[in-house]
């Protein structure tokens, strides 16, 4: 039987070029056409719909930035072809794309060699996601990425990873760095939901990673909140991760027995 780790990307492994250089070119583009240099919004309008398709459960549709550009740009009267992949791939060269951890290559190498079989779970699609995991140098330590396009399934849905979670696979963990996404899919999987977060005070830091979540459990309720945009939604059980990490290194043989 095959033991899996499977991982998010953005936010846990890697930083991709959409927000600082993608989003602004897609502004200019749109401000182009209209003729307005000062024209403000239209990337509001881009997550607005990312979000109305989300809230609806598509959310297979909801990664698919190509066609959210298409149709918000044409609801705008913009009737001019933006090909996103191909602006992500122009962007992707450092240091506009960097790994999260200097060391997260030789981490992963480790975990491969303890005999886990790695797995890449992101809502991105495979045409944003692999142009930078390969100029990264990432995807060779993953036997299989999976992505919403493939799968027809997205994060927190479990079907998603139903290829690795079957009589011949065990997922073991998930890393992530979102409660929505990564912890609510582990924890409904019934596997060890971790969540990764780079800063933590010492008074955190000095606690098990087991134990993290039960000291820092108002900080949860607000990042909860603020994933999900809903102010007054409390913090369900199982969005509790069941490990916090700050590092790589803090997966061991140990935490995942």
């Amino acid at each position: 039987m095959k033991k899996w780790i499977t991982f998010d990307l953005d936010g846990t492994l890697m930083q991709n070029p959409f927000g600082k250089w993608v989003f602004p070119e897609i502004e200019q583009l749109y401000n182009d056409c209209i003729g307005d240099d000062q024209a403000n919004g239209i990337r509001s309008e881009l997550i607005k719909e990312h979000r109305r398709r989300m809230k609806a459960g598509l959310i297979v549709d909801a990664y698919d930035w190509d066609d959210i550009v298409r149709h918000v740009f044409s609801t705008n009267g913009v009737f001019v072809h933006v090909d996103v992949a191909e602006l992500l791939v122009k962007h992707t060269k450092p240091p506009k794309v960097y790994l999260l951890e200097e060391n997260i290559l030789q981490d992963l190498q480790i975990l491969r060699e303890k005999g886990f079989n790695l797995a890449v779970v992101t809502n991105g699609f495979e045409k944003y996601q692999k142009p930078v995991m390969d100029a990264l140098g990432l995807t060779s330590f993953f036997d299989v990425i999976i992505t919403p396009e493939k799968a027809r399934y997205g994060k927190p849905q479990i079907n998603m990873v139903k290829e690795l979670h079957d009589t011949n696979n065990e997922i073991v963990a998930h890393v992530g760095d979102r409660l929505d996404h990564d912890v609510t899919m582990a924890n409904e999987l019934n596997v060890l939901s971790i969540l990764f977060h780079q800063e933590m005070p010492e008074t955190i830091l000095s606690v098990d990673p087991k134990k993290r979540q039960y000291t820092c459990m108002d900080w949860l309720e607000m990042k909860w909140k603020r994933e999900t945009g809903v102010e007054t939604l409390p913090l369900p059980l199982s969005a509790i991760p069941k490990m916090i990490i700050c590092t790589m290194k803090e997966i061991s043989m140990e935490s995942l027995s």
